[in-house]
């Protein structure tokens, strides 16, 4: 199958600055700190002098990804870097690569040097700088006679093929846009110059006896064997790889092909783009290689230098990503946590179960009850409650235009298509609810492919979704259009969200009521916010702090996670929100510093963060410059986390939403303290730890000397868990990097934890 090339001219690289209203975390779904675009190009090196490997990842996209090592050359942890090769594309992208990175030293000054092959053949950047601080500057005239050869689609690799102690090149050609070269076969450019100033010249003697190995030949050298000369692995468009041991010498290379090494690589991937690296520091070489899909493979030497074995291990570079993008979030296993569906590309639904807490979720690829439906090509599914029974059954739209429905019992989805078929666009259907006019059911707004035919239903009560031309009539809606409504400004109504082809996402503030909504556009909410193609929003409190977060999905699968910074508006000045678990029963206590025309607190539960239930009205103050008390005590059993909202309601009948407080009511057994999150932190972290009775707890923070920094805590508490911020700009004596203890001291007994402060 052909890669697809598009050339793109484009003036200037926008600057990439995000709205303050959100923090970008690519960990969520990318573990390993590496996130990836399709067909996925690894080479590894120690680009900061730091004694481990690095990571320059080349893909389909505009520019090639560095991601800094902040392990160790043991333990890799990876953090992308984008200012590594920002200069790059400082004038753009015309004249610029990111298909085939590669590093090496050619120019032998002990640093690293950069070559990125694709569009525009090989494109080298000398790097001016040093081992510790690369400078890249651009060099023309080092590749024109490569460059003549290969065509638009071409992998290098260097090695000293022919052990004169300079670098040679070999080429494994693809699939060129405008001709060239005969996909699939491998070329040979030898250096008749120095190492400090090399001359390639096309010398196919270097690869005699490697055949054409289908449409795309990506090469690997590196001494397997450890005979003291190069192998060569080939990565290509065909599933295998080839492997071609080298039995000449280090100065006349022999290929021999040989089966049995690398027949432990899976063949499900039909495009394989390899790279070797001692990436656990046993001494060894350890595969690596990119795929179609943009997903890394990691194949661990468990054998030795000289007789490798290779074992898949699926912990690196762990990535939650689908074929096409479309997020929606729910408890669906009922343990507490929103775990997500997707579409997909093929029909099929694509399931991550987050295996993580409300605080910290963790998402793994899983199947459910979902592996028996296929609702079509690039579906799109939503979770919602069509029959109100507490469990969440999903609509998907496809590419058709409609709509299906699967009804959710106990667990088993059964396919209904008759309650949504009067409901229809032009092409490939995208579903959003929201209870548009406030009446306690669910709207429905169907975002279409086609430029302003996406359509609007309202629901007339128990599911009957007539066609509406009027609520989203000042709204444009864009080609290829994917809607979302979430309450982002926490004032009461739903605001629209509408995800775009060029992958942004364009924000219609409700600036009306919660029943009559007035959609006026806001520029600068989604300012900087961007997915490579076509952007899908969704939104869900994936991290506990009862804002809803942003998740924008794209074209090419990936799912990316911004942190809600939003601030919070209540209609009066609260002051404080509480929940506490005691005796049985879920005491809710809360304070106003001022209120106008107040006329009462209605109290919601819920279970799940999503569907609350009015369970209770306190009334207001009325209008007052006075601080108010308030208290509720709700008796509902129940075994987990159980979460409460106010709705603050006017005597106009306006209303507004607090944040969610959350209850534990299942009370531990022992003292817990846990991790810190997020560790390393700057400047601020949570500790949460958990009391079996009520006791006086004393939290301390001490540097690694044991010399006392503060008391973060020191009261009289309640059973249950408790959670506290600590932020380092807020104490006496500015910290340092570098790591920290902190101890809870509770009933006589010292639980501790280290901490890494990183500025």
């Amino acid at each position: 199958m052909k890669k697809l090339f598009v050339l793109l001219v484009i003036a200037f690289i926008p600057l990439n600055v995000f709205s303050q209203n959100w923090q970008k975390i690519e960990t969520v779904f990318a573990p390993s700190g590496v996130t990836v675009m399709d067909f996925s190009a690894p080479v590894f090196g120690d680009l900061d002098a730091d004694g481990d490997f690095d990571l320059v990842l080349g893909n389909i996209d505009l520019r090639i990804d560095y991601f800094r090592n902040t392990g160790t050359n043991q333990v890799p942890v990876f953090e992308k870097d984008t200012s590594m090769f920002g200069c790059l594309y400082w004038n753009g992208y015309q004249f610029t690569n990111a298909d085939y990175p590669a590093l090496a030293d050619l120019d032998n000054d002990n640093d690293l040097d950069l070559v990125i092959s694709g569009y525009n053949g090989c494109l080298y950047y000398e790097n001016k700088g040093d081992s510790t601080t690369p400078v890249w500057v651009k060099v023309d005239t080092v590749f024109t006679a490569v460059n003549a050869a290969i065509g638009t689609d071409a992998r290098p690799a260097f090695a000293d093929l022919d052990n004169d102690g300079d670098l040679d090149i070999i080429i494994g050609i693809g699939e060129s846009l405008f001709g060239g070269p005969t996909a699939g076969i491998t070329m040979g450019f030898r250096n008749n110059g120095t190492a400090s100033a090399p001359s390639f010249q096309r010398d196919d003697n270097l690869v005699s006896g490697i055949p054409d190995v289908g449409l795309n030949s990506y090469p690997a050298p590196a001494d397997l064997d450890a005979d003291g000369d190069f192998d060569l692995l080939i990565g290509r468009d065909g599933a295998a790889v080839y492997y071609y041991r080298n039995t000449g010498t280090a100065a006349a290379p022999v290929w021999t092909r040989e089966y049995t090494v690398f027949s432990p690589v899976e063949t499900t991937n039909y495009w394989k783009d390899p790279t070797f690296c001692d990436l656990d520091g046993d001494n060894d070489y350890d595969l690596i290689y990119g795929t179609d899909n943009g997903d890394l493979y990691f194949y661990k030497n468990t054998g030795s230098p000289a007789s490798p074995q290779y074992v898949y291990d699926p912990s690196y570079f762990r990535i939650i990503k689908s074929d096409w993008s479309t997020p929606s979030f729910a408890d669906v296993d009922g343990n507490l946590v929103l775990d997500m569906i997707s579409g997909s590309t093929l029909g099929g639904f694509f399931y991550a179960k987050n295996t993580g807490n409300i605080y910290s979720p963790s998402f793994i690829q899983a199947t459910a009850g979902f592996s028996g439906i296929n609702p079509g090509f690039r579906c799109s599914p939503v979770f919602y409650d069509y029959d109100n029974d507490n469990d969440y059954d999903i609509v998907s739209g496809y590419s058709s235009g409609t709509l299906n429905l699967y009804i959710n019992n106990n667990g088993t989805y059964s396919l209904n298509t008759t309650v949504f078929s009067n409901v229809s666009v032009t092409y490939a259907s995208m579903p959003a609810f929201g209870d548009i006019d406030n009446d306690g059911d669910q709207d429905l707004l169907v975002g279409s492919n086609d430029a302003g035919t996406t359509k609007f239903y309202l629901n007339t009560g128990n599911n009957v979704f007539v066609e509406n031309t009027q609520v989203f009539s000042t709204v444009s809606f864009p080609y290829a259009c994917s809607p979302a409504f979430n309450d982002v400004d926490n004032d009461g109504d739903i605001d629209l969200f509408i995800g775009r082809s060029n992958g942004t996402v364009d924000f219609y503030e409700n600036t009306g009521t919660p029943a009559e909504p007035v959609w006026t556009k806001n520029l600068l909410l989604m300012a900087g916010i961007k997915a490579a193609q076509n952007a899908h929003p969704s939104f869900a409190d994936l991290d506990g702090d009862t804002r809803n977060d942003l998740i924008l999905g794209e074209y090419n699968g990936n799912f990316t996670f911004y942190k809600n910074l939003f601030a919070t508006v209540l209609p009066v000045e609260l002051e404080s929100f509480n929940a506490v678990y005691k005796s049985g029963k879920s005491e809710l206590t809360w304070s106003t510093v001022s209120e106008i025309n107040n006329r009462g607190f209605e109290i919601q539960r819920s279970i799940d963060k999503t569907s609350f239930n009015s369970i209770g009205f306190v009334k207001g103050t009325g209008t007052t410059t006075e601080r108010q008390n308030y208290s509720y005590t709700d008796e509902y059993q129940y075994s987990g986390m159980v979460y409460y909202r106010l709705k603050q309601v006017d005597f106009n009948g306006v209303s507004k939403l607090s944040d969610m407080v959350a209850v534990n009511m299942d009370i531990p057994e022992q003292f817990i303290l846990a991790q810190n999150y997020p560790n390393p932190f700057n400047p601020s972290t949570k500790i949460k730890f958990s009391i079996p009775a009520a006791a006086h707890v004393t939290l301390k923070l001490y540097d690694v000397t044991g010399n006392e920094i503060a008391v973060i805590l020191n009261e009289q508490l309640e059973a249950g868990w408790h959670q506290v911020e600590i932020n380092t700009e807020n104490f006496s004596k500015s910290l340092s990097s570098g790591i920290y203890l902190y101890s809870l001291i509770a009933e006589g007994k010292v639980y501790s934890k280290k901490m890494l402060l990183l500025k």
